[in-house]
């Protein structure tokens, strides 16, 4: 396939996502060596080195993420995302401490129990749906533990989690109000504020050892509004869990159909932090970043009027051979790892501490257990396409061994 289908502009949808992801950002990256890095695509202008990445992270006044969220008439305000500095600058100043790595620390004990006993009866077993009953289900675990809430909630929260975001990939395939996801993704929208208002009210100034009820303890110019929690809470519940899920998913595709590379980890735990970094590097948890111009600026020789859009590809830069030997390939030695897939500048990503700490105790715990595992014969993987955010539909493994297809 040439670089851009259709001539000077890439056609996204058209795209081999769904059975090869890594031949779509080959083709993403061809495009944009060949267009100088900023190449056309069919919903504005992509970014796909890593300096021009950089650049438009780092110049939130430029190339902003307020704006791009303000499309979307979100009826909370998605704090930290959807601001800009300075809001956004007194946003991460109160979050920051409460997300920091030395926090996430104090979750592991609760985590890696939580895995143990969402592995341990797998053993029983000869082959798992890996997506829908562990990569699905442990980041929403998760997620219950940092606010403080009972794990007997998980399977509402992920109803809620799923039809959200299916009114969301309904709303850009152009489906119609009435049609039954729109109902039916409304709804329990509708129930998630529901609840998620109700909590905000009954924690608001009682102390609590979770995340949320600190922050709603705090007072004077930190102390958050009623909307402005709410918006914190939506924004981990539809962007914090399948991006973990998905993340997770990639990973284990791919050692799945390395096998060298899975009994590295199994032979030397101590590699698994480098093992996060690289697998992440690969599959970032949201491989596009919108932004909007808010003036006319220059970014990798091309003029950009105001009110652009302007997407980052991450993993695209996340594959510049002027940083990365062999980019293709998965490398757990790597001397260094300055991948993007958690963003950079303002808008870095508030959750990569806990999704660090999840991964990384997910792979410790697995290869304890389950040393071998193959890709499911007459079970292939496939990406979810077209999507802002990308996962695999389901990965069926089996456990124990057998013959794992390659790529």
């Amino acid at each position: 396939m040439a670089a851009c289908p259709h001539g000077e502009k890439l056609v996204l949808d058209e795209l081999p996502m769904p059975t090869d992801r890594d031949a779509a950002w080959r083709i993403m990256q061809a495009a944009g060596k060949q267009a100088g890095d900023v190449v056309r695509y069919d919903g504005g202008y992509a970014l796909t080195a890593v300096d021009t990445v950089q650049a438009a992270m780092r110049e939130p006044g430029i190339f902003s993420s307020k704006q791009v969220f303000d499309m979307l008439g979100s009826p909370v305000p998605m704090v930290p995302i959807g601001f800009d500095p300075p809001e956004q600058t007194r946003y991460r100043r109160i979050l920051q401490p409460f997300f920091s790595p030395r926090r996430m620390r104090q979750l592991e004990d609760s985590l890696r129990q939580q895995l143990a006993d969402l592995l341990d009866p797998l053993a029983d077993r000869d082959e798992v749906e890996f997506i829908s009953e562990v990569a699905g289900v442990f980041p929403t675990q998760a997620f219950l533990t940092l606010f403080g809430l009972p794990l007997e909630q998980r399977d509402q929260f992920i109803e809620w989690k799923d039809a959200c975001l299916a009114l969301s990939d309904a709303a850009g395939a152009g489906a119609t109000a009435d049609s039954e996801v729109f109902v039916q993704g409304q709804q329990k929208a509708g129930e998630l504020f529901g609840y998620l208002t109700h909590l905000v009210q009954t924690r608001r100034g009682v102390p609590g050892d979770d995340v949320l009820s600190q922050l709603l303890c705090l007072e004077g110019e930190d102390e958050l509004s009623t909307e402005e929690a709410l918006g914190l809470c939506f924004l981990f519940v539809l962007a914090g869990l399948d991006t973990v899920t998905d993340t997770l998913g990639f990973g284990m595709e791919r050692l799945a159909r390395n096998p060298d590379r899975r009994q590295e980890l199994v032979d030397d735990p101590s590699l698994i932090e480098a093992a996060v970094e690289e697998l992440t590097r690969l599959d970032p948890p949201a491989p596009f970043v919108p932004r909007l111009t808010t003036e006319a600026t220059v970014i990798g020789g091309q003029e950009l009027p105001a009110g652009t859009r302007v997407m980052s590809f991450l993993a695209v830069a996340n594959r510049d051979e002027d940083l990365f030997a062999d980019p293709y390939s998965i490398d757990f030695h790597r001397p260094e790892n300055p991948h993007v897939s958690f963003g950079m500048g303002p808008h870095r990503c508030l959750g990569s501490h806990l999704a660090r700490l999840e991964m990384r105790l997910f792979y410790e715990e697995w290869h304890k257990r389950f040393p071998e595992y193959a890709i499911a014969p007459g079970t292939e993987p496939t990406v979810k396409w077209p999507r802002g955010t990308i996962g695999l539909t389901s990965l069926h493994l089996v456990l124990g061994g057998g013959e794992a297809s390659g790529r």
